[in-house]
């Protein structure tokens, strides 16, 4: 299989020169939407052989992408609603991800508290269909990720693996395995850089303004780098519309209407200080629904909320309000000391896209996770597709199903799909621990800790960020260190426009919380040198980045 690797970067000798000068005219494929989706959409069809351009109004996974519980799963809850196929499909897809790109999970356990012999028996049955619905859950994927069988938890081995669990009528615990998905921003962005590297086109701040049909077929659409405000009309024979909770804003623009409606779901997380161990607790909430209390990355993330968002997309916040209630659910039934605004270092919140018919009066919690596939064809717009609801988990399959349709529309056969099987940028090697040998053969005067950092977070890419030879290291607030390479590597081949890029979207320095002033400052000088940025713009960049840790009063 032949190994992706990214592009030189582009010079940087005339800065005034537009993104969108470099476009093409003509593409077989433009992808509306940079999350999980649309990522996939474009890494499917690259690798099927299409011309391709994704445009995205904002950055790269800045949407609903960025606002997971950063988990790889099968979705055990959906079985009560009697989804086989669908968490069939999930726990398909979960082992195909672990297989393409290795270095962005890891195994986790989960813990399902038991208070009753019957809900243990409900349980039991559960677990039972979970394990058989994940038969070949280990089949051509690298040891690091297999995932063992669920087990049963006496009560007093779940207090020893959850000690600040409530034990009132506790008899004991189930736990189970799938996966974290350690940096998903990061994670959704590999699609995209994995497809540009094999001769795709993307771009991030690039706002579509119109959709026109054309009478010789396909679309024309305009669309405009929100940097410089340059617009470019460019035309295609196929629009794919991933804009997940914006979707049905891009097809009214384009003049469709449709029977299914978008339903928002709005979900939040709080990241707090580490109040768990190495396995993730689910708790029942106060309304029936489920919280999960999530170790990640020496912290603790706790959520997700899921209720009805009927404003325009653009206009999402999260308010302390919503915070605070999220600290009273944890609360109520976990920890020692109560958890208090103070201890939450980060958040972040996102609109889950999901489809119902007009006159569904479904509430976000029940509603399904399935995804649709919808071809205009019917209404007049041959060549117009849209991909609308769906799991981060699923995202991958989703765009096989979608790709299908769209190579028998374009070539009226349909081209063997390669995503499945095709490593991504990071994920060709055979164990983390072989990769380390590798590094540091190559390497043999780094430090072993740097080596094994990299070789988690980057995968085989390790190789090419260690050849930009950086001295320094920053501490990050949860002991995590940040190499000067990463910087490096991020600021010449990742897409990177705004310092807010970086910290959030790419290294994910940011997310773990505030980052102590003097290596902060060193941190934003090394980015403002490499993207060229003066004095004054420095300072608004650093200004955007303190206040994604502010919240809505």
């Amino acid at each position: 299989m032949k190994k992706t690797q990214l592009p030189k970067p582009k010079s940087k000798k005339n800065p005034k020169l537009s993104r969108i000068d470099h476009l093409d005219k003509e593409y077989d494929l433009i992808i509306i939407g940079g999350g999980i989706t649309g990522a996939n959409v474009l890494w499917d069809a690259t690798l099927r052989g299409f011309k391709c351009l994704l445009v995205e109004k904002s950055d790269y996974a800045s949407g609903t992408s960025q606002a997971t519980s950063k988990l790889i799963h099968g979705g055990l809850r959906y079985l009560k609603n009697l989804e086989f196929s669908l968490v069939r499909e999930s726990l398909k897809e979960r082992r195909v991800l672990a297989k393409i790109g290795p270095h962005s999970v890891r195994p986790l356990g989960f813990i399902i508290p038991i208070h009753s012999f019957f809900e243990r028996i409900v349980l039991w049955a559960g677990m039972l269909l979970y394990n058989f619905l994940s038969f070949d859950r280990n089949q051509e994927i690298v040891s690091d990720t297999h995932i063992p069988r669920f087990i049963w938890n006496s009560k007093s081995e779940t207090i020893y693996k959850s000690f600040p669990l409530s034990r009132n009528s506790l008899i004991g615990s189930y736990q189970y395995y799938d996966y974290m998905n350690i940096n998903p921003e990061y994670h959704t962005c590999e699609f995209i850089f994995s497809a540009k590297a094999r001769g795709a086109h993307a771009l991030n701040y690039t706002n579509v303004n119109y959709i026109t049909k054309q009478y010789s077929g396909g679309y024309s659409i305009n669309v405009s780098d929100t940097e410089t405000g340059k617009e470019r009309t460019v035309s295609a024979k196929v629009v794919v519309n991933c804009a997940g909770p914006w979707a049905d804003i891009i097809e009214a623009m384009a003049g469709i209407s449709t029977e299914k409606k978008i339903l928002r779901s709005k979900g939040i997380h709080a990241v707090v200080r580490n109040i768990c161990s190495k396995e993730c607790i689910i708790l029942k909430k106060k309304d029936g629904s489920h919280l999960f209390v999530i170790p990640w990355r020496n912290q603790t993330i706790i959520g997700t909320t899921d209720t009805i968002f009927d404003n325009h997309p653009d206009s999402f916040e999260v308010t302390e309000s919503e915070i605070k209630n999220l600290l009273d659910e944890v609360n109520s039934s976990f920890g020692l000391a109560p958890l208090k605004l103070d201890d939450v270092v980060y958040y972040y919140g996102g609109l889950r896209p999901l489809v119902e018919d007009a006159d569904s009066k479904k509430e976000t919690y029940s509603a399904s996770r399935k995804s649709e596939i919808m071809n205009y064809t019917a209404e007049g717009f041959a060549g117009f597709f849209s991909a609308l609801g769906g799991k981060y988990t699923t995202s991958r399959n989703v765009s096989e199903k979608l790709m299908d349709q769209v190579s028998f529309f374009l070539k009226k056969e349909k081209i063997l799909c390669q995503s499945d099987k095709q490593t991504l940028l990071g994920g060709d090697y055979m164990s983390r621990k072989e990769l380390v040998e590798q590094l540091t053969t190559q390497f043999p005067n780094e430090n072993s800790l740097k080596l094994e950092t990299l070789a988690g977070r980057y995968g085989r890419e390790s190789f090419r960020i260690l050849l930009l030879s950086g001295k320094e290291k920053y501490q990050l607030p949860n002991g995590e260190l940040l190499y000067e390479e990463e910087i490096d590597y991020a600021v010449k081949f990742l897409d990177i426009l705004h310092a807010t890029d970086f910290y959030f979207r790419r290294s994910g320095a940011g997310t773990v919380g505030k980052i102590n002033a003097m290596d902060r400052k060193k941190i934003d000088e090394k980015l403002a040198k490499g993207l060229g940025w003066d004095m004054k713009r420095a300072r608004i960049e650093a200004s955007l980045v303190d206040k994604r840790y502010e919240w809505a009063k």
